[in-house]
């Protein structure tokens, strides 16, 4: 795009979305296509690990590569009642990941409670469907 949206013609919004529908088409497909992948590559996954772990392999070389599988200690939350209480009592509020829950905000919010610190600010996206 090489003008300004505030200054296109109707005639290069009508391109826009032309092209905006074939591009998303196209995205959407792509991103069928990933997903049945992706599918498949969980599943083996799952496989080699379950496998190597179980059978006791240090890894396996295929092709001069190297696959192996990796173990990390990661935290899981398994007391979240004891961690909510902790984060309270300490004010450790870094100790989670921070993002609002849009459905519990509006859920309240249908219910009359006012959440603090809450804003609601407008965003934009586009829709497609038949006219």
């Amino acid at each position: 795009m090489n003008t300004a949206p505030d200054e296109a013609t109707r005639l290069e919004i009508e391109g826009a979305v032309a092209e905006w529908r074939q591009v998303r088409a196209e995205r959407l497909a792509a991103e069928k296509v990933a997903a049945k992948i992706k599918e498949r590559e969980t599943e083996l996954k799952e496989f080699l690990v379950a496998a190597m772990t179980s059978q006791a392999y240090e890894g396996v070389v295929r092709d001069g590569r190297l696959t192996y599988v990796r173990e990390s200690e990661v935290p899981t939350a398994s007391d979240r009642l004891a961690l909510e209480k902790y984060i309270l009592e300490t004010g450790q509020l870094d100790l989670l990941q921070f993002r609002v829950a849009v459905g519990a905000v509006r859920e309240r919010q249908a219910a009359g409670v006012e959440v603090p610190g809450i804003e609601m600010v407008t965003v934009y996206d586009l829709g497609d469907r038949k006219a």
